[in-house]
């Protein structure tokens, strides 16, 4: 009777899960239908917890942590795309995609000004003006790769050794940045990749204390010889 229960409370988590994403997707590409980035953030948080329920039980009914495996790269390689999104195809932000082929001397002569090589020269401004623009900046900057903190060391083990973790970090942080510029989708601010790479650390040194660390292996399954830790 248990196990009976549990493998219908996990088909019914994994319906809401693919309603809320009918929903998103719904959202996303109607025409004239949209959607701010809270409601985004919402959406992808309800899809990802109720898929996250519905693995947990079949993880457990099956007495296999694969689902949940299966589970964290398919919830990574969404957040990837998502942050694909907002970087580089999110109009809202300005961002006109991978669009090469539009450069003139006006359009250099603008992006050579808006680049910033000066370290903490647009996070000192930002502070200095404390307005919702410069606050949104600020916390976008930190949350965008926070996540890496966690899917990095959970899914590749060598992603464990903090100089692998920081090179593939900044390697990513590169590469959007530039794409960004030559793509006139953003400029080039060293002080992004600074705020990038800040939040994928803090999240990466919590994922390290001990008691945080075992916590989430509960959460998700994880055994040792799974995914090497420490």
């Amino acid at each position: 009777m248990k196990k009976l229960l549990m493998i219908i409370s996990s088909i019914i988590f994994y319906l809401i899960g693919l309603t809320v994403f009918g929903y998103y997707m719904y959202l996303e590409l109607a025409p004239r239908v949209g959607m701010d980035e809270t409601d985004r953030i919402i959406l992808l948080f309800l899809l990802a917890f109720f898929f996250y329920l519905g693995t947990f039980l079949l993880s457990k009914y099956l007495k296999s942590n694969k689902p949940m495996k299966i589970y964290l790269y398919a919830i990574f390689i969404l957040y990837i795309i998502t942050l694909i999104k907002l970087t580089l195809f999110d109009s809202d932000y300005g961002r006109v995609g991978l669009n090469f082929f539009d450069w003139s001397k006006e359009n250099f002569e603008v992006y050579v000004r808006n680049n910033n090589l000066i370290p903490f020269k647009t996070i000192i401004e930002y502070i200095t003006r404390q307005d919702r623009v410069a606050i949104i900046n600020l916390l976008g900057n930190l949350i965008a790769f926070a996540p890496m903190g966690l899917f990095l060391p959970l899914l590749f083990k060598k992603q464990n050794k903090l100089k692998n973790f920081i090179f593939t970090n900044i390697a990513i942080i590169l590469v959007i940045e530039v794409l960004q510029f030559l793509s006139l989708s953003g400029s080039f601010d060293i002080d992004d990749l600074i705020l990038n790479l800040l939040g994928a650390l803090l999240i990466y040194g919590l994922y390290k204390i001990r008691k945080i660390n075992q916590l989430v292996n509960k959460l998700f399954l994880i055994k040792k010889y799974d995914f090497k830790t420490y």
